[in-house]
């Protein structure tokens, strides 16, 4: 045993001490299972592992610690952290009596139906607020209440919040990113007069909401008992998180201290999801666009389509056939004229950059004696969609595009991606980190 714990030091030694360097620790709780990447302060990632599970065992918060549990300690360098960050689904949240769940989690995509918690929402929700969404934080609290009243001696906390409250044994804390779907006021950093008149609407003791602060400042220490259970080092300082997908757009940038106005990532995976850093907060609930506070100087600014790469499996395209057909670099030359009136919706509805709930798919005809020229209609109909996006957030007000870093299964077609870089006006580059568990070691790493 003596032996074993030596070789760890020794690692931990030659990682960092030698080296001068601060070791971060990122933890990734999605939607399929939780990922740990440990990384060094340049960057360069040291160790990965994860651990899936089933979407009715993600839903259960004894699932996210289990497996938290055995993910890092199949991880020989956990233990070398010195800064930990998690990310967690946004809009996932529970609720807790003491360090005892009370209330089991909803999900970030379960919406709560039109009712009394929906009207107390609209009547003093500001227009175009987040929380005006069905899926929103506070649309599960005020509903929960509703159903069965909360007692003044439970606190709510968010899938993140909760994790990283079992790393330093204390009540949970949360952080800009998450609380924004509970209300929380990202302009004052505090809770807004209106969010406490709505809890008292509908009967909610204010003490239920969590302390709340910047994502990558120190919410606690790694205790004893924790570094025990979770293969981490004691004493390793616990910064507060953010959401999967903001832990995804900073594992793509990566230099936080260095972002710049009009920078933006694209993911390209079933849906097309824009993010966008921008001096300007803009906000529009009916289109899905809202803005997270970076930092004293930038927002990120983001939206979401239907439309997406996963249009290409409902024309059979799998990835053999995708790779070889995209070796050509004139792939996008094939596409039809008219191949921008396409609109490649899977089923009817749009929200952004189009609001339109009865928008109806608008496909290329399905022919499979020129699968070359069918996919990259698609292709140029995925991209009009990105182009309409990122000039949507600018007729909002956001700040003008300047570049685009890719990530998704999409990002890796090369004659794609110079397409949109055309269309774009801009660089577009591939990605060279997309997970969200790297973005959450970035984040743990920010405030050095």
């Amino acid at each position: 045993i003596l032996k074993k714990k030596m070789n760890k030091l020794n690692v931990c030694l030659l990682l960092g001490i030698v080296e001068g360097m601060t070791i971060g620790l990122g933890v990734d709780l999605g939607t399929s299972g939780v990922r740990v990447t440990v990384i060094k302060e340049n960057g360069a990632i040291i160790e990965e592992s994860k651990q899936a599970w089933t979407p009715s065992d993600g839903r259960q918060a004894k699932c996210w610690i289990n497996s938290l549990k055995s993910t890092l300690n199949q991880c020989t360098n956990a233990n070398c952290a010195d800064r930990i960050a998690v990310s967690g689904t946004s809009g996932t949240l529970l609720a807790m009596i003491g360090a005892e769940i009370h209330r089991e989690p909803m999900m970030y995509n379960d919406a709560i139906t039109e009712g009394r918690a929906m009207q107390i929402i609209q009547d003093l929700a500001p227009a175009g607020h987040v929380v005006r969404s069905r899926s929103s934080a506070l649309a599960k609290l005020l509903n929960w209440q509703l159903d069965r009243p909360i007692k003044k001696s439970e606190r709510v906390a968010h899938q993140a919040d909760y994790v990283a409250a079992h790393l330093c044994e204390q009540k949970p804390v949360s952080d800009w990113h998450n609380a924004l779907k509970l209300g929380f006021d990202v302009n004052t950093l505090d809770w807004p007069p209106w969010l406490f008149e709505a809890l008292d609407v509908a009967g909610v003791p204010h003490d239920v909401l969590p302390q709340v602060i910047e994502p990558g400042s120190v919410m606690g220490h790694i205790t004893k008992n924790a570094a025990k259970m979770f293969n981490l080092r004691e004493g390793a300082s616990l910064v507060a998180g953010t959401t999967d997908s903001i832990a995804a757009f900073f594992a793509c940038t990566h230099d936080l201290e260095n972002l710049t106005p009009g920078v933006a990532v694209t993911s390209l995976g079933s849906t097309t999801a824009l993010k966008l850093v921008s001096t300007i907060r803009v906000d529009d609930a009916s289109t899905g666009v809202y803005s997270h506070r970076l930092d004293d100087k930038f927002w990120l600014v983001g939206g979401a389509s239907n439309a997406g790469t996963r249009v290409l499996r409902s024309f059979d395209f799998d990835d053999k056939e995708l790779h070889s057909l995209s070796t050509d670099k004139n792939l996008l030359s094939y596409a039809d004229v008219d191949s921008d009136l396409y609109y490649p919706l899977i089923d009817k509805g749009e929200r952004f950059p189009i609001n339109d709930p009865n928008l109806l798919p608008r496909l290329p005809k399905n022919d499979n004696k020129d699968r070359k020229r069918l996919l990259a209609n698609l292709l140029v109909s995925i991209s009009r969609v990105e182009q309409l996006g990122y000039k949507a957030l600018a007729d909002l007000g956001a700040s003008t595009l300047t570049s685009v870093a890719t990530a998704g299964g999409g990002a890796a077609n090369e004659p794609w991606r110079h397409f949109r870089a055309q269309q774009l006006g801009v660089p577009v580059v591939q990605a060279q980190q997309t997970d969200a568990a790297y973005g959450a070691a970035v984040l743990a790493l920010r405030k050095l």
